[in-house]
């Protein structure tokens, strides 16, 4: 196995381990630092994943080979993406300021719309590669043409998501407006 995948691994494993604990036996800090434990392995693998164009968290050097490239950056970033969320939710929730966040995200939803959109468009994208280059009228009409459809639908869903969050961030007046007309329209 190699090192990294078990560092990263054992990071993840060990956050779980430890929210549980700290769940069940009402040790905040020990929540918190699974919290930020599972953020951190998230973070090394999308860091790796990035760096090196290979997936991360694969348990030999030939894993997952046909992902290189542009598929293992994807994952890369939205792995980064994760970890760094799990981080700064940790460091909130150590702080006390969980609750505030929160709140605040709820009258302000523009970075969680931006990034909810970043990775629609991730997996969209996603499931419009074809790393396994598998070819033939039945893979083409029964695997490919379905998944490109998906992708696109939640790459249209991903940049729908970013222009909102973008139009909450500059207009946040006329956001709520929209929102609060939005279920009589519907």
């Amino acid at each position: 196995m190699r090192l990294i995948a078990f560092i990263e691994f054992a990071a993840v494993i060990i956050g779980i381990i430890a929210m549980i604990a700290g769940h069940y036996l009402a040790i905040p800090k020990a929540l918190h630092f699974g919290v930020f434990m599972a953020g951190a392995g998230f973070a090394l693998g999308g860091l790796e994943a990035v760096v090196t164009q290979r997936m991360c968290f694969r348990a030999s050097d030939d894993a997952y080979d046909a992902y290189a490239g542009a598929p293992a950056f994807i994952v890369g970033v939205m792995a980064l993406l994760v970890g760094a969320g799990l981080i700064a939710s940790a460091y909130l929730l150590d702080g006390g300021q969980w609750h505030a966040t929160v709140n605040y995200l709820t009258r302000r939803p523009a970075p969680g719309l931006i990034a909810a959109g970043l990775s629609l468009i991730g997996i969209g994208t996603l499931l419009m590669l074809n790393p396994l280059q598998r070819t033939g009228v039945l893979w083409t009409l029964l695997v490919r043409v379905p998944r490109s459809l998906v992708g696109i639908v939640l790459i249209a869903g991903g940049l729908a998501g970013i222009g909102l969050g973008v139009w909450e961030w500059f207009e946040p007046r006329a956001f709520d407006d929209f929102v609060r007309k939005l279920p009589r329209k519907l």
